[in-house]
C-alpha cells in the first residue's frame, strides 16, 4: 500500500496518511462505501465524476456490477449513522480550503477501517481533482479491501489444505476454512467452497516445458488456455459426461502481474460447461518453475447464478484474487 502513497505523492496530490487507536470492530461489507457529503454536492459534476470512478463497472464478470457500492449520507447524520463503517469517503468545499487536497486515516473510529477526506475550494476545483486523482482514490480502496481479505485469509486459513498444496506443489497458500478439496491427482488439486447461491474455487496444476524458449511460448493466451481446458475438463458438470471448459463468447484479457518477486500471466475470462448450461467468471495466474522444467498454473472460478444480482459476484471474485497474494514460492 506504501506504494500508492508514493503514486499519489508523487503525481501531486499532497496524500496525508494517519492511524488511530481504536479496538471497536467496523461495520459494512466489502467493497462499501459511505460518501458523507451534502445531497447539492453529491448531486453535482462532483458527485457524477467520483461515481465514474468509484462505481465503474466491474471488469470481466457476466453481470453489471459496480467497483464499489455507494451511499451518500449528510455531513450531520455522519457521526451517529456511518462512523465506524469500513470505507468512508468525505468531500468537503468552501473558501476554508486554499487548494484542493486529500487526507487519508486508517482505524479512525473503529478496525478495520479507511477515511478518505477530500477538500477543495469550490465544487468545480473538486469535480477537476476527482478527475485528476479518481482512478488512484479508487485504487487505494480497493487494495486496502484487498489486504483486509489477504489477512483474513491468512489469519483463518485451513490447516489441512495448505500444507497439502505445500507437500504436493512445493509452494505456500492460504485457503480459508471452509474450503474443501473436491479431486486430487497426480499433478491436479481441485478445491472449492460451496454456497447455497455460489461457488468459488480453485484447480491447481502444473505441466512440463522442455525449456525457457518452450517456456515463453506457453505463456501467449492461446496457449495458456490450451492448457486450461485440458486440465479443468477434470472438473465435472452437472449432467452425466458434461465437464468445464473455457467459453468462447468473450475474448480473455491477458496482463503480466509480479507478485512477490515472481513473474506471472494472468489470464481473465469465463467458463463454461460442455454438455450443460453453468458459467461464470474465472481467472488463471500461471508461471514458469524453471528449476522443476514446469508450468504451475492456478485457476479460480465463480459460479454464482443470483437473480436480479442480490448476491455481487463482484466480492467473490476479489476474494478469488487476495487468495492468490498468498502465494509464496521460494526461490
Amino acid at each position: 500500500m506504501r506504494n500508492m502513497y508514493i503514486a499519489l505523492l508523487s503525481a501531486g496530490a499532497a496524500l496525508l496518511v494517519g492511524c488511530g487507536s481504536t479496538q471497536v470492530s467496523s461495520v459494512g461489507k466489502p467493497y462499501e462505501m459511505f460518501v458523507v457529503s451534502s445531497p447539492e454536492l453529491w448531486q453535482s459534476a462532483a458527485g457524477d465524476t467520483l461515481r465514474a470512478y468509484l462505481a465503474d463497472e466491474v471488469e470481466m464478470v457476466n453481470q453489471p456490477e459496480p467497483k464499489f457500492t455507494l451511499y451518500n449520507v449528510p455531513q450531520g447524520g455522519y457521526k451517529s449513522t456511518v462512523s465506524k463503517h469500513r470505507n468512508i469517503l468525505i468531500l468537503r468545499t468552501g473558501d476554508r480550503y486554499p487548494v484542493s487536497d486529500m487526507t487519508a486515516r486508517y482505524d479512525v473510529n473503529a478496525q478495520p477501517q479507511l477515511e478518505v477526506t477530500v477538500t477543495s475550494p469550490s465544487t468545480d476545483s473538486l469535480a477537476a481533482f476527482l478527475h485528476r486523482y479518481g482512478a488512484d482514490l479508487t485504487r487505494l480502496f480497493e487494495i486496502t479491501e484487498r489486504d483486509r481479505l489477504v489477512a483474513r485469509a491468512e489469519k483463518y486459513r485451513d490447516p489441512k489444505i495448505g500444507p497439502l498444496i505445500r507437500e504436493k506443489f512445493g509452494f505456500e497458500m492460504s485457503i480459508p476454512q471452509g474450503y474443501r478439496v473436491r479431486l486430487d491427482t497426480t499433478d491436479f488439486l481441485w478445491i472449492s467452497f460451496e454456497l447455497p447461491l455460489a461457488s468459488v474455487g480453485f484447480m491447481i496444476y502444473t505441466y512440463p516445458v522442455a525449456d525457457s524458449t518452450a517456456a515463453a511460448r506457453n505463456t501467449s493466451a492461446g496457449n495458456i488456455i490450451a492448457a486450461r481446458n485440458a486440465a479443468v475438463m477434470q472438473v465435472p458438470g452437472p449432467s452425466d459426461g458434461s465437464y468445464m471448459s473455457t467459453s468462447t463468447a468473450v475474448m480473455p484479457d491477458q496482463k503480466i502481474l509480479t507478485v512477490h518477486g515472481r513473474r506471472w500471466m494472468q489470464v481473465r475470462g469465463f467458463w463454461d460447461v460442455t454438455g450443460d448450461f453453468m458459467g461464470g467468471p474465472f481467472i488463471n495466474y500461471t508461471t514458469y518453475e524453471a528449476d522443476k522444467g514446469r508450468m504451475l498454473a492456478i485457476d479460480g472460478y465463480v459460479y454464482s447464478p443470483s437473480p436480479n444480482n442480490t448476491v455481487p459476484m463482484r466480492d467473490y471474485v476479489r476474494q478469488v484474487e487476495a487468495i492468490f497474494m498468498t502465494v509464496r514460492i521460494p526461490k
